[in-house]
């Protein structure tokens, strides 16, 4: 599946992993664009962070990485990469924690960075298991059995199930589903929950689906969920975000839609906070909130 063209920053000045960074974006081809390198502090103020972000927490010491990002994702419409010399797992979980997309060992390895960079989501692609030579007893006692697991069809990933593979957004089906869940959750616990709707005054062309999603993705955590729910109509789910957040990200998003996508008109857009106990349910919210009627696209 391919990804927006997204322009990448690294902050380091360790040697190491600037040429592993290099590696990764000659390997990530065409869906990473300029690579920019700050190497000292003082580079900060006046550079663009929008897009993708690799940062080394030795660059930013004494000052707090997560700290930093924390701050960073709430300013800049980009995915960040935390490195870590420590255990990768409370490393990562604390990166997702702040924001970031996620934490890499540090120095990287650059095809495992270049697969990050690559997605839409910045996630790896599901690892799948190297195939296993025959075993020939097992071969000759079940033979009857293997064929015909041979024969069939293989089954999709979950993940191909519940996204669109032009543009690898959700499903609307599966947009819905996860609207009513988390709708759910901050009723009952009282939990904020922003939804935000995007829809095209003009005619939307099929060459512009990508660019559209990318767009609405590199405004987004790895918690939201972004989906196509008609054929003019974009939706983004915002699990714990308030009013002030989700206001904020659908005039960012609109801004860039209007800005890169002259050619699809005008873009209106709608936004509701949950809790809100004038909506019944998430149902109503869909079709009187945010003025949809509910067809998948085609």
């Amino acid at each position: 599946m391919p990804a927006p063209t997204r322009p990448l920053t690294l902050l380091s000045a360790d040697p190491e992993i600037i040429a592993a960074t290099q590696a990764a974006v000659d390997s990530a081809g065409d869906t990473v664009g300029d690579l920019t390198v700050l190497s000292s502090r003082d580079e900060i103020p006046g550079a663009s962070m929008d897009g993708l972000v690799v940062v080394d927490p030795a660059f930013l010491a004494p000052q707090p990485v997560h700290e930093w990002v924390l701050a960073l994702v709430r300013e800049a419409r980009a995915l960040v990469w935390v490195l870590t010399t420590g255990d990768l797992a409370d490393a990562d979980g604390l990166a997702r924690f702040v924001g970031a997309q996620g934490a890499i060992s540090s120095p990287p390895n650059p095809e495992e960075l270049a697969e990050r960079l690559s997605s839409p989501f910045g996630t790896p692609a599901p690892i799948r298991p190297a195939p296993q030579e025959p075993d020939d007893t097992a071969l000759s006692l079940n033979l009857d059995a293997i064929l015909e697991e041979a024969s069939r069809e293989p089954d999709l990933s979950f993940i191909q199930m519940i996204t669109r593979p032009d543009t690898g957004l959700y499903t609307a089906e599966y947009w819905q589903h996860r609207l009513d869940e988390e709708f759910k959750r901050s009723m009952r616990f009282r939990f904020p929950l922003g939804v935000v709707s995007f829809t095209s005054e003009g005619e939307i062309d099929s060459t512009d689906m990508l660019d559209i999603a990318g767009v609405i993705l590199l405004d987004t955590r790895d918690v939201d969920i972004v989906a196509q729910f008609d054929p003019r109509s974009f939706v983004a789910l915002l699990p714990h975000t308030g009013p002030a957040g989700t206001k904020l990200f659908a005039e960012r998003v609109q801004e860039s839609l209007q800005d890169k996508l002259a050619n699809a008109g005008q873009w209106s857009v709608r936004v509701a906070c949950c809790p809100d106990s004038s909506i019944p349910s998430s149902s109503a919210l869909v079709v009187e909130v945010l003025g949809l009627s509910g067809g998948a696209p085609a």
